[in-house]
């Protein structure tokens, strides 16, 4: 698409996109609620890739898809004894022919053309044209995969609506229906190439809400009614000696006179036609009435989600708040409680320190007793004492030698001996 939108009402497709983001993902419709991957459904796994935005889509500049439905013609007043190289050759000068179908039997017949331009060609020097005393008729043939498609947004382009329902088949052709001023009238014309295709776009959109725009609005897809505006019905149509013709052509085109039969009753008719015309247009009303009001309830409602979303977003997010503040306590506790573990362990390691330590002193202190007291009791010498008792010894031993001496006691060396036993005594007490 060429042009972009940029002069959308308001922000109201902004709105209902930022609403569609919030909401929560809808639950998967009855056909898609496959278990396997074999279950897939192919139209919603395409419909996922095409949510996002559909602003910018670039104008189709590629030529037109050759051997359409637009492209078939039908021919008729065959004769019984054509064959079917005879009916390709009718066509070999307006290019090139696919799906041939000759019912020599009945008179008639189907060919299908590369272009639309080839086909009307053939069609314009074809239709008429004699054929063993039987003028031959060409027309186009009825597309049997053409849908019309209602009730879309005036911001859809014939490159979105050949996108959207695309997922449904192969489109030959989607075109959207604008009045004498280009401006669209909410309705279109979607062509597949198959039958089938067209079948399952019909009945998926009548089960479900398929929507083109951001506005929640439904389109309406039903088939085509196809009706030729280009030939009409010529007068060659009817055999000159039918009945019912010659008996509605007995009077020709005039104007009724006042107060015959034939005043009255078109009066009559007229008056139909006035209550008609006033019925549809009652009725055009109230469809717009009706359309206007859905319109204000369906703002009125959006903006009542956006405040319900709102709120759920805020309740989430205090929701959040509070897990993450509960979260941060629960990780301070979880501190608290292996700084406490870690400093009782580090006590009950200095309490085992030490009371390994003063059990390895008193082993010291009961080995050193045990080995003084084995030492006394086996004759084993036991080490000397320190120097100062045994200079406080040695002081009051030679104080008594001498002291003999002086008092006039026994002294010699007789008395030498007991000197030194008194010695050895004193020192082993």
């Amino acid at each position: 698409m060429g042009d972009r939108m940029q002069g959308m009402p308001g922000n109201q497709g902004d709105r209902w996109n930022e609403s569609r983001d919030n909401m929560p993902p809808p639950q998967r419709p009855r056909w898609d609620r496959g278990r396997g991957p074999s279950q897939i459904d192919p139209v919603l796994e395409q419909l996922s890739y095409l949510r996002g935005p559909s602003h910018g889509l670039e104008s189709r500049t590629v030529e037109p898809k050759k051997f359409t439905g637009r492209c078939r013609l039908f021919v008729g007043n065959l004769p019984n004894n054509f064959t079917e190289e005879q009916f390709k050759k009718l066509f070999q000068d307006f290019g090139e022919t696919a799906e041939v179908f000759l019912n020599a039997q009945k008179g008639f017949g189907f060919v299908k053309l590369d272009t639309r331009q080839n086909a009307e060609a053939a069609k314009a020097a074809l239709d008429f044209l004699p054929m063993q005393n039987k003028p031959l008729r060409v027309r186009f043939a009825t597309h049997g995969a053409a849908l019309k498609v209602k009730n879309f947004s005036q911001w859809v382009t014939n490159e979105l609506l050949e996108m959207a329902f695309s997922v449904f088949g192969e489109v030959e052709r989607a075109v959207v229906i604008v009045d004498d001023r280009g401006r669209s009238v909410g309705e279109g014309i979607v062509e597949y190439s198959r039958k089938q295709a067209a079948q399952n776009a019909l009945k998926r959109c009548s089960e479900a809400c398929f929507m083109l725009t951001s506005t929640p609005r439904p389109v309406i897809v039903e088939p085509l009614e196809q009706r030729d505006t280009d030939d009409g019905l010529p007068e060659m149509n009817f055999p000159p000696n039918h009945k019912a013709l010659l008996k509605e052509r007995e009077m020709g085109p005039r104007m009724a006179e006042p107060g015959s039969f034939e005043f009255e009753f078109a009066m009559r008719w007229k008056k139909l036609y006035d209550g008609e015309r006033l019925r549809k247009d009652q009725l055009e009303q109230d469809i717009m009435k009706c359309r206007r009001q859905l319109e204000d309830q369906m703002e009125f409602y959006l903006y009542e989600h956006e405040a319900k979303m709102l709120r759920e977003k805020l309740r989430m997010m205090e929701e959040q708040s509070s897990m993450m503040a509960r979260e941060r306590e629960m990780r301070l506790q979880e501190e608290r409680r292996r700084e406490e573990e870690r400093r009782r362990h580090e006590e009950a390691m200095f309490k085992q320190q030490q009371q390994q330590e003063e059990e390895m002193r008193r082993r010291r202190e009961e080995e050193d007793a045990a080995a003084r007291s084995s030492g006394y009791h086996g004759g084993v010498t036991a080490p000397p004492p320190p120097p100062h008792l045994l200079g406080a010894a040695l002081g009051g031993s030679m104080g008594g030698y001498n002291g003999g001496y002086s008092d006039g006691s026994q002294t010699g060396p007789a008395n030498q001996p007991a000197a030194a036993g008194t010695m050895k005594r004193t020192g082993h007490g």
